[in-house]
C-alpha cells in the first residue's frame, strides 16, 4: 500500500514539475499509472492530499541532494561543482508554473515546504562555508550564518520566474547556475579558492563550448 502510494506520488511530482499543478488532473495521474481513477483513490484521498505528499517527496529529495555539502572526500568548491552536476539533468524538466500554482492554490502547503527546505539548505551551506574556511578556500572573516541565508534566498526568489527576475527559459539554463556560483565564490574565496573555481567552473565551461 505505502510503496504504491509513493510510486504514484513520485510520478505525480514529475507531472506537476513539467506541466504545473492546476493543469494536471487526477484523470491524468490515473492514466499515467495505468489504473482507473477509482483504483487511484484507494491510495490517494484527493488532489490536496497528493500535492502535500508530492511536496514531501520533493523535500526528501532536496535533503538527499544537499548531503553533497557534507562529503569529506570533496573540498568546499568541489561540493558546489558536484551539486551543479547532480542538478543539471533535472533543470530542463522543471516548469516554474508549479510555483505559481502553489502560491495561488496551495499557499499553506508551499509555506510548510519552504520552511522545511530553509532549515536543510541553510544548514548545508553553513557546513560548506565552515569547511571552506578550514581549507583556506574561503576568507576567515566570512559569516556563514549570513551567507548561507543569502544563498537560500536564491532558492525562493531567483529561481522563481513569477518574480520577473529571470524567464522560465533562463531558469532552465545551467549557465545561470554557474554564473551565480562564480559570483558567490568571487566574494568569499581566497586566491587559493579562486584557482579551484577557475579549474572547476571556468575551464569546464570552455571544454563544453
Amino acid at each position: 500500500m505505502e510503496s504504491k502510494r509513493l510510486e504514484i506520488t513520485k510520478n505525480a511530482l514529475k507531472l506537476f514539475c513539467q506541466y504545473g499543478i492546476k493543469s494536471v488532473s487526477m484523470d491524468d495521474i490515473a492514466r499515467e499509472q495505468g489504473m482507473s481513477k477509482k483504483t487511484l483513490y484507494q491510495f490517494i484521498n484527493d488532489k490536496n492530499d497528493l500535492v502535500e505528499a508530492a511536496l514531501q517527496v520533493a523535500s526528501d529529495q532536496d535533503c538527499k541532494v544537499m548531503v553533497v555539502f557534507k562529503r569529506n572526500d570533496l573540498n568546499a568548491i568541489e561540493q558546489f561543482f558536484e551539486f551543479k552536476t547532480i542538478m543539471e539533468p533535472h533543470i530542463g524538466q522543471y516548469q516554474p508554473t508549479i510555483m505559481f500554482d502553489l502560491k495561488k492554490y496551495y499557499p499553506n502547503v508551499l509555506q510548510e515546504f519552504q520552511s522545511k527546505q530553509k532549515d536543510v539548505v541553510i544548514e548545508a551551506y553553513s557546513s560548506n562555508i565552515i569547511q571552506g574556511k578550514k581549507e583556506g578556500n574561503y576568507h576567515d572573516d566570512v559569516d556563514e550564518s549570513i551567507i548561507a541565508r543569502l544563498l537560500f534566498a536564491h532558492h525562493i526568489f531567483t529561481f522563481d520566474d513569477s518574480n520577473g527576475l529571470f524567464s522560465s527559459n533562463d531558469l532552465r539554463n545551467m549557465e545561470l547556475f554557474s554564473e551565480i556560483f562564480k559570483y558567490h565564490f568571487r566574494g568569499i574565496c581566497t586566491p587559493k579558492g579562486l584557482e579551484e573555481v577557475e579549474r572547476l567552473f571556468c575551464e569546464n565551461n570552455e571544454e563544453n563550448k
